[in-house]
């Protein structure tokens, strides 16, 4: 982990009334596996010959004698499927914060889903067990973190699945949500964008086969996170931006970005609260009046407001400039 979880939790947890949130995360992993090569037994009519089970054996004869050298070749072990790892990752940040109680064994079980619906209804978001953007972001900010491991790993699932182009950082971006979009469409299942039981499942099942190449293939997800994320959660909508600016003047922010379906979102509060926040594009336009933004030191942001003609968003994001 390259932020402690614990000693940022107690003070993230407090939060949580108005929008939650936050994890930790580490580096990409990466492991190069070399299949050991099969001994050969070469044909003989004089003496014994010696057969080797492992690497490659050169076999010598002379008249009454065999000898046989063999050199072994080196193999890393496999990489634990990624998609395990994430699971792994989710489950060790609920127990960070006290919403998980069960094994850190990597499988988005009951006892998982339970601890997301705690963790969603403690933070006020939709308790449907399903960490999509928006709860992932929530537990980034409880937590007092801008990235989170569990990402990460889906990221590094959906890549090696050629579904995700983009930059592995961590950051639940409009890119990594098309990516997961397109292999939900391809896997049969929900094309939601947000990581549950069932596209654990999907994609732990798909990873043992994925492709030995992506060099062939564009990514079906496209798309690339820029570090800066905005996202929204309403009943009106409920997506994650990429900021294409992002800029904390005094207590507030001004940011600009854009989301997959042609979404594209404007932030302008600079004073912290009264601004605006407008989203537009695909037939929706949505404005908004901003009650209030509280910043952290490292550029992470919560906001909350009500949209012009009724209705409530929440919102968290990262502004790193």
């Amino acid at each position: 982990m390259s932020t402690p979880r614990i000693a940022a939790a107690a003070a993230g947890i407090t939060a949580l009334t108005l929008i939650g949130a936050g994890c930790s995360f580490g580096g990409t992993e990466t492991v190069t596996v070399t299949a050991p090569t099969t001994a050969t037994t070469p044909t003989t009519t004089t003496a014994t010959t010696a057969t080797s089970t492992t690497g490659t054996a050169t076999t010598s004869t002379s008249t009454g004698t065999t000898s046989t050298s063999t050199t072994g070749t080196s193999t890393t072990a496999p990489a634990e499927n990624p998609t395990v790892t994430a699971n792994k990752e989710i489950q060790a940040d609920l127990a960070d914060l006290g919403f998980y109680k069960g094994p850190i064994n990597g499988i988005y079980g009951p006892k998982t889903t339970a601890a997301v619906k705690r963790f969603q209804a403690r933070a006020s978001l939709p308790a449907d067990g399903i960490a999509g953007p928006q709860t992932m972001g929530a537990i980034n900010l409880a937590l007092g973190n801008d990235t989170t491991d569990a990402v990460e790993m889906l990221q590094t699932a959906l890549e090696g699945l050629c579904y995700y182009g983009g930059k592995v950082d961590g950051v639940f971006g409009s890119g990594t949500e098309a990516a997961l979009i397109a292999f939900q469409k391809k896997a049969g299942i929900t094309a939601d964008g947000r990581y549950g039981p069932a596209t654990a499942e999907a994609l732990a099942n798909a990873w043992p086969d994925r492709p030995a190449s992506c060099s062939d293939t564009t990514p079906s997800g496209g798309g690339t996170s820029t570090g800066d994320t905005l996202t929204i959660g309403s009943p009106k909508i409920a997506r994650t931006f990429d900021l294409s600016s992002c800029t904390v003047v005094g207590r507030g922010v001004e940011a600009t970005g854009a989301a997959s379906g042609g979404l594209k979102v404007g932030l302008d509060s600079p004073k912290g609260g009264g601004g605006t926040l407008a989203v537009t594009g695909s037939d929706l336009k949505l404005n908004g009046t901003v009650k209030s933004i509280t910043i952290s030191v490292n550029g992470q942001f919560r906001a909350f407001g009500t949209w012009q003609g009724g209705g409530a968003w929440t919102a968290v994001g990262t502004c790193s400039d």
